[in-house]
């Protein structure tokens, strides 16, 4: 399930850690729907959340310690895989929080004022270009247990494709799919580039646009409502559909097609 959520900010700014903003309001919205009969099972213990979300702002400007904005408006698309109702729980928790104020620093508020299903794309072919959501990175997370550190790994490493390939592998595996139906999965980076995110109070290296993805179409179709990588539920590795089947990808067919999943999408959505 794919869902828009559209904010009113009280002032035109946020922190650069919005990230983290977004996820104390899901917290909230859990902890206030159902009497948070919900929130143990996504937000205590380290059990793998299948769910993503990516933040978009109108003409944002950047400061070391906040993002202004031109207008008081801004957008979060939320998708989640719907094996175990993860979307209609929290679509429901959503709802709740329709109209409610969210405090934030600096006497700043935001106000949830919509909420909208979007048409999401079924995957059929075992290959398919994903490309990194707006204001979204893919994060591969490489821990060293001898020293307790994190590496992050991009597309202009030698071993992205590898370290890309385990994350993804251990991700399905943990999302229940059979050690058969994963061990197709490959990625290949199409058009990408290395992306700084501020998230937690450190920078994360990302990897930002195309990839070339093969695997069961159930597990892709997995990774598209879940997001796909490390941290993929605390607002990194939510993708869209570019193309889909082994023709060469070609930019300007993938425009098209993105263009009309995008005004498809508009014309389905369903406003609360």
């Amino acid at each position: 399930m794919r869902i828009e959520l559209e904010f009113e900010l009280e002032k035109p700014m946020i922190n650069i850690d919005y990230r983290r903003i977004v996820l104390s309001w899901l917290k909230t919205c859990l902890n206030s729907c159902n009497e948070g009969k919900y929130y143990i099972k996504y937000f205590e213990g380290t059990k793998q959340k299948d769910y993503s979300f990516s933040v978009l702002f109108q003409k944002p400007r950047f400061t070391k310690e906040r993002i202004y904005l031109a207008d008081t408006k801004f957008r979060i698309i939320f998708s989640a895989d719907d094996r175990n109702k993860t979307g209609l729980i929290f679509f429901s928790a959503f709802l709740g929080m329709k109209y409610k104020s969210f405090p934030l620093a600096e006497g700043n508020s935001m106000v949830l004022q919509a909420v909208r299903r979007k048409n999401e794309v079924l995957i059929t072919e075992p290959t398919v270009y994903f490309q990194t959501s707006l204001g979204n990175g893919l994060c591969i997370r490489v821990h060293n247990r001898e020293t307790n550190k994190d590496r992050f790994v991009t597309c202009g490493d030698d071993d992205f494709r590898q370290e890309a390939l385990r994350v993804l592998q251990i991700q399905a595996r943990q999302a229940g799919y059979s050690a058969q139906m994963v061990s197709s999965l490959d990625i290949e980076p199409v058009q990408c580039k290395k992306v700084l995110i501020f998230h937690y109070g450190i920078y994360v290296d990302t990897t930002v646009g195309i990839f070339k993805m093969q695997g069961d179409p159930d597990v892709l179709q997995y990774f598209y409502a879940a997001g796909m990588g490390s941290k993929h539920s605390a607002g990194f590795g939510m993708v869209q559909v570019l193309q889909q089947g082994e023709a060469e990808y070609s930019s300007r067919n993938a425009s098209e097609i993105a263009a009309k999943q995008m005004d498809a999408m508009q014309e389905g959505s369903a406003g609360l």
